[in-house]
């Protein structure tokens, strides 16, 4: 690949800003699921995938705790898309058992 055309697959021409209130229901949605600590912090980032195969966009959800090791999880849709289904399966890749009545209000 020319250095020209991997230029232009990194500049996003029409920037597309996170919904903050959803980013904020899924975070608070984990922290009370999961009963953390507030020493401990939910990420939430929407990124473009450029890799081959991959979902145009994606939802990457992390878990950063003191003295452990970093926890993250990618879904393969854009985070409005993110259902209860979704951080349910998010929980169980980090090893917590979460039903998902807890996660019903998230549409």
């Amino acid at each position: 690949m020319t250095e020209g055309r991997r230029e232009n697959m990194l500049i996003n021409t029409s920037p597309r800003r996170p919904n903050r209130e959803r980013v904020r229901y899924i975070k608070e949605a984990l922290r009370e699921a999961l009963s953390l600590f507030d020493d401990m912090t939910v990420t939430v980032t929407e990124l473009a995938c450029l890799e081959e195969g991959c979902a145009p966009v994606e939802t990457v959800i992390g878990l950063l705790r003191p003295d452990a090791p970093q926890l993250q999880y990618k879904l393969h849709k854009p985070m409005d898309a993110v259902d209860a289904k979704d951080l349910v399966r998010v929980c169980t890749a980090w090893g917590f058992d979460v039903q998902i009545a807890v996660f019903e209000p998230l549409t």
